[in-house]
């Protein structure tokens, strides 16, 4: 810590630079002006208002909709600068490590936060060019470093959520568990002034709108997805944010962008059939768009006709429904709770709704037969038969850390990546795994998804 505390009464923290790295989705993500999608980055517009609390000044700076001046822009950085990157695992490594080091030159502070912080805190800390890491919902983590550097300080201890860089041996009994739970409903509503130009957000979708924007009302997920990192990233809890704040915030977001469409991204939106209920009606009453959200196949399997019809008249016209498998024993696997048998009826219940689905599936599962990638692709291609507005999106599977599937392979000598290098190469569209997937399947999932999905370039 002598380096940290030696530097700690000249501090002098005066703004918070939010970065959003590139993502380098456009092969998989392509809407039909050829473009990637762009989505908004709420993590910023979330907590932007706890560094406003303080008296600090807030910048966003996306390297998705700025591609040739990002750089320029994160080398003006100074001193008084804070720099909070959000970091996915994948390619959005490279622009996160590559613009933390330009701020660090400039004599800014880097935290990093994010999924891939959430799984690796520990290994983010001791590789990444980073003063301290955020895992979880970050939150509380952030207020307590904020309420430090609000004081000319720099947290000088690891709490929970937090983890700071030490010239020490990192302890890695300091990596969190656990995550600090915080009511969303405490917390200020985003700071949607943040964003100057709405208009890189705006994605024309098929199953939407010509102009569709996306939303969060809920984060984190209680399911047991064996395969899932979600449960893992935030300690299998499910935050909710009040409804009518949040419909509040939608009509101020549709205002500002001019989006006549609403996707919502929680994880799992219908996880409270009630709650999805009651968004619904108020979203029909104050806004009126097109809206689309996720919904788990055991909650589609349980909804009534008369709960889809209604939601389809406030406005739902899409949901995201992930099947993972055609095969009882693979679903049983991956932990989904649910009778794959039944997949074409959930399909015909949301066409007789007019509810359009996208129905994703997963690939090359340990111990599969090699049939199932064919009998998956079957499947996909059977639901578009039942409604031709249906969609369906094939994915190889990618063993998140933390998760069954991943202590699973590890006990098998499965050979994951250990560094930011190799993580910064995952794309679940590419098998990149040979020992469960097969390579020689990669084109013909690829053209399948072609021809299943408006989203894929393949």
């Amino acid at each position: 810590m002598h380096q940290v505390a030696s530097q700690a009464g000249s501090l002098s923290i005066e703004r918070v630079v939010f970065f959003q790295p590139r993502t380098f989705a456009e092969d998989n993500y392509q809407t039909t002006t050829g473009h990637e999608q762009q989505w908004v980055p709420w993590a910023a517009l979330f907590l932007a208002p706890l560094a406003r609390n303080m008296g600090l000044k807030v910048n966003l700076i996306d390297a998705r909709v700025e591609p040739t001046k990002w750089v320029e822009r994160i080398s003006a950085l100074g001193p008084t600068d804070l720099l909070a990157v959000s970091v996915m695992t994948g390619h959005a490594i490279r622009d996160s490590v590559r613009a933390s080091k330009i701020a660090r030159n400039c004599g800014s502070k880097i935290i990093w936060g994010g999924p891939h912080v959430s799984l690796f805190p520990t290994e983010t800390l001791e590789q990444a060019p980073v003063d301290a890491v955020i895992s979880g919902f970050g939150y509380i983590p952030f207020t307590h470093l904020l309420m430090s550097v609000r004081e000319d300080k720099w947290p000088q201890q690891n709490e929970i959520g937090l983890l700071v860089k030490s010239t020490n041996t990192l302890n890695k009994h300091h990596t969190p568990s656990k995550y600090v739970q915080v009511p969303l409903d405490t917390l200020p509503r985003p700071y949607l002034a943040l964003v100057e130009d709405w208009a890189p957000y705006l994605n024309p979708d098929v199953a939407i709108a010509s102009r569709t924007i996306n939303l969060i009302t809920s984060e984190g997920c209680t399911r047991s997805c064996t395969y899932c990192s979600e449960p893992r990233m935030s300690a299998s809890t499910w935050l909710t944010r009040d409804l009518s704040h949040m419909v509040a915030v939608a009509k101020d977001l549709c205002a500002r962008s001019g989006a006549n469409g609403v996707k919502l991204h929680d994880p799992n939106f219908f996880h409270d059939m009630s709650r999805a209920q009651q968004f619904s009606r108020l979203f029909a009453e104050k806004i009126s768009l097109p809206w689309a959200a996720t919904m788990h196949p055991s909650d589609l399997d349980h909804a009534s006709s008369n709960y889809l019809d209604q939601l389809a008249s406030d406005g739902l016209v899409r949901v995201l429904v992930g099947l993972e498998s055609p095969d009882p024993a693979i679903v049983r696997l991956a932990g989904k709770q649910y009778d794959p048998t039944g997949i074409p009826e959930l399909a015909k219940k949301l066409a007789k709704a007019r509810i359009r689905g996208m129905f994703t599936f997963i690939v090359g599962w340990p111990d599969a037969d090699p049939a199932h990638y064919s009998r998956t692709i079957e499947s996909a291609f059977g639901i578009r038969d039942i409604w031709e507005e249906h969609q369906a999106k094939i994915h190889f599977l990618e063993p998140w850390p933390g998760t069954p599937i991943y202590r699973l392979l590890s006990r098998r000598g499965f050979c994951f990546p250990q560094t930011l290098h190799e993580w910064a190469n995952i794309d679940y569209y590419q098998a990149k795994y040979a020992m469960i997937h097969d390579p020689e399947r990669l084109h013909e999932i690829r053209n399948a998804n072609r021809r299943l999905s408006p989203y894929v370039n393949a």
